[in-house]
């Protein structure tokens, strides 16, 4: 179901791009040439548009964003130094000498009049702290003989029980923000009791007013626990945000976010030290609003511009078409059978000059036609005169069977075997087949020894050893024999003694290799490399010796290279002295590759 449902868009847009391209098809060349040039106007006004509004809109939502940045940044400083001025008369308040000493003597019920000079005591001290502070709008102290202590600027609402108990420092709650702190005695770290200051809400609130920010933006402090410490409404104090999953852990962040029908983006500063963050919203028209005005004015400059192109390429395309026109009926024409047509170039432009190779191809057909028919004629002489003089290969066949067995009636056994073996590899050679197995290779090179037996005699041993899971694989025809006459010429036409050739066919991984070895009188490294022929000057200047030459080994080497790659090939080690060993590297293929292959094109 789900292909389905992928291929249905595919079929679609294929099947649409079909209907139009047959009806531009069906156009004339004036049409399709107005079609291109409108085309790639539209192209052109489109993607500058485009990409001029996507980076504008980029720049400007990049400039705000670090506007808000900016803004959040001064703004946490200020209420930074306001939490700092309340932690530290907290601070001031628990490191107080009289205030520890009022807080750790102990009186007994009965001495009331000590516990009300205690009470008063303390509540001279914190209103000292409270007055002092312009953020603090209350200070509440529970010692820990259980009795409270407090002062207020104004009639606030005392804290209830669940505050005393929180591990929270910072708690905002029902329009509160309280700082909590447990008072310890320097001597022996004696808890002595909790401290909570309440702040005045009014001081936050003043400095997020204070921010200039457009209609709809939204301006919070939150705290760690995500609740509102201060907003555009002093009502809405400890309440929790609404959009709390927008506040990362850690550092700052940028969200675009659909929130009552609109989109915003969302700036999240870092914490402070107490936690507190800041968060900023700015509605997208905010910073999209020139960008959608630059948007309508470029939509009328593409339609004047679309106008005023498609009145140009009309005029234009008339005058370039027309000599196409008349072009295009001379060739109608000339597929007709017309020869001797022809057509007017006027001016000398790139149309001019098609014209006037239009009329040359004319003319030059016209030529060959005649000149071909000549040739024909002359061929089917030649082709008379070839049947005439063609020998078949059968009859060559036929004859040196008739010489093998006259021989061996009259008794000369050699004659005739020296003639079937001659006979077998004329068949071999002639034989269409470009690859063969190593079997049919290495019996073609029985031929060719017992050939070279009757003339070298006890001069020349040849061995041959061959892996036998190898003899069914292909390699390409005829290899063998050109490196092994190689070894003959070079290693026992100029040896006083026997020479021994040694042939060995064997496999490592994937590589197949034949290796030809002889105890020859060896090669120089000049001889190696006119061999192969590496010194493209002197490929006209073969080695020859003794009406032989190096084609035979070089073309070994390039039809291997041919069929495997660069990485086979031949390769010769030989020394002055010291014989010569020729290997040759190829790949196993257990099966011929499905191609034909013209060695000796190379």
């Amino acid at each position: 179901m789900l292909k389905k449902m992928i291929k249905f868009p595919g079929n679609i847009l294929k099947q649409v791009s079909g209907w139009l391209r047959k009806k531009v098809q069906g156009f004339s060349f004036s049409k399709k040439l107005i079609l291109i040039y409108l085309a790639v106007i539209l192209a052109s006004v489109i993607g500058s548009s485009l990409l001029s509004f996507v980076f504008s809109a980029r720049t400007m939502r990049e400039r705000t964003c670090d506007y808000l940045k900016n803004l959040a940044s001064v703004t946490m400083s200020k209420v930074e130094l306001s939490v700092e001025n309340v932690e530290n008369t907290a601070f001031y308040i628990s490191g107080n000498e009289q205030m520890q000493s009022l807080l750790y003597r102990n009186y007994d019920e009965e001495d009331r009049i000590s516990r009300y000079q205690q009470y008063d005591d303390v509540c001279n001290l914190l209103s000292y702290y409270v007055f002092l502070s312009q953020e603090i709008a209350s200070i509440y102290i529970n010692a820990k003989d259980g009795q409270n202590y407090s002062y207020t600027k104004y009639n606030r609402v005392p804290p209830g029980e669940e505050l005393w108990s929180e591990e929270r420092e910072w708690i905002c709650t029902d329009g509160h923000i309280y700082l909590r702190r447990e008072m310890y005695r320097f001597e022996d770290q004696t808890l002595l009791g909790t401290m909570l200051i309440d702040v005045q809400p009014t001081v936050f609130y003043d400095i997020v007013k204070d921010i200039s920010y457009d209609a709809g933006s939204i301006v919070y402090i939150l705290d760690q626990e995500g609740c509102i410490v201060s907003g555009q409404d002093t009502e809405m104090t400890g309440q929790p945000f609404s959009d709390v999953l927008l506040v990362t852990d850690g550092g700052e962040s940028f969200e675009t976010v659909a929130m009552d029908g609109s989109r915003y983006v969302f700036y999240t500063g870092c914490e402070i030290a107490n936690g507190w963050r800041l968060v900023l919203a700015v509605p997208e028209s905010y910073f999209l609003s020139d960008i959608q005005n630059l948007q309508i004015r470029m939509a009328l400059l593409l339609a004047v511009t679309c106008l005023l192109a498609f009145g140009l390429v009309v005029a234009v395309g008339k005058g370039i078409t027309r000599p196409i026109t008349s072009l295009s009926d001379a060739m109608k024409r000339f597929g007709q059978g017309d020869f001797e047509v022809r057509c007017e170039a006027v001016g000398e432009d790139e149309i001019a000059v098609l014209t006037n190779s239009f009329n040359q191809m004319v003319k030059d057909i016209r030529t060959l036609i005649d000149e071909a028919y000549e040739q024909e004629m002359m061929q089917q002489e030649i082709e008379m005169k070839s049947l005439q003089m063609q020998i078949n290969p059968h009859f060559l066949y036929n004859t040196l069977d008739t010489i093998n067995w006259i021989a061996r009636m009259n008794g000369v056994d050699q004659i005739g075997d020296l003639t079937y073996s001659l006979g077998n590899l004329m068949r071999y050679s002639l034989s269409k087949k470009d690859f063969v197995t190593i079997d049919e290779e290495l019996k073609n090179l029985r031929d060719y020894v017992e050939i070279q037996n009757v003339r070298y005699g006890d001069r020349m041993k040849v061995s041959c050893e061959a892996d036998p899971e190898l003899l069914d694989t292909y390699v390409p025809k005829l290899l063998l024999q050109p490196i092994l006459e190689n070894a003959i010429i070079h290693g026992v036409e100029d040896k006083i003694e026997p020479a021994l050739i040694q042939i060995r066919v064997y496999h490592e991984a994937v590589d197949l290799y034949m290796v030809v070895e002889d105890n020859g009188v060896g090669m120089s490294q000049e001889a190696i490399e006119r061999l192969l022929d590496l010194h493209p000057a002197n490929s006209m200047k073969k080695t020859i010796r003794r009406g032989h030459t190096s084609i035979g080994v070089n073309n070994v080497n390039r039809r291997i290279q041919k069929v495997f790659g660069p990485s086979c090939g031949l390769q010769i080690q030989s020394q002055l002295g010291s014989g010569t060993k020729v290997t040759l590297r190829m790949r196993i293929m257990q099966q011929p590759p499905d191609m034909r292959l013209n060695y000796y094109s190379r």
